[in-house]
């Protein structure tokens, strides 16, 4: 891996990509909500020990969600025909000759899997970036990365190898592995 801050792809053409307040205003409306009806019971009731402990609990993980939004938020991804960066709280970034691992996949938020957002992960040199897909770009990084671990013959699950179909790219670059993820 490369040292933080360092940049993969120095004197290439670099595009950034980042996360507007509209494409990530639903996630702080989210996580506002989350912490008003957690917060308050805690601050402001007198719960017995069970109900205030699950009120904390559950404080925590919406305190955690926020802290994810934010750091979504203030991320930038750069993306180049050498590798991908991104810089932010947790800067990390990879060559896609390193590129060992790619998933694609879809977290659905209906039983019939029509609505949802896919989440791209990559690993490789140790390093893992994952991209949600309500990031703007979310489909050049996606070709960007399929090309990368075309050419580096990775073997990709069943269920990456769907997900990429359906945003467009060539199933027949790659060759499923036997697991799915």
């Amino acid at each position: 891996p490369l040292d933080v801050g360092a940049r993969p792809f120095s004197g290439t053409r670099v595009t950034e990509y980042r996360h507007t307040i509209h494409t990530i205003a639903s996630d702080y409306i989210r996580a506002a909500f989350g912490l008003a009806v957690t917060v308050g019971p805690v601050l402001f009731l007198q719960t017995i020990g069970p109900v205030y402990w699950t009120m904390i609990f559950l404080v925590s993980l919406f305190i955690v969600y926020t802290g994810n939004v934010i750091i979504r938020h203030v991320s930038v991804i750069e993306l180049s025909i050498t590798g991908i960066m991104v810089s932010g709280p947790f800067s990390r970034s990879m060559r896609w000759q390193d590129i060992e691992e790619m998933r694609l996949r879809h977290f659905s938020t209906r039983r019939d899997g029509r609505r949802g957002w896919l989440q791209l992960v990559l690993k490789g040199g140790g390093v893992k970036i994952r991209i949600e897909s309500t990031l703007s770009g979310f489909a050049d990084i996606v070709k960007c990365a399929s090309k990368a671990a075309s050419d580096r013959g990775l073997d990709l699950s069943p269920t990456t190898l769907g997900n990429l179909e359906l945003l467009g790219e060539t199933k027949e670059l790659f060759t499923p592995s036997s697991d799915s993820q």
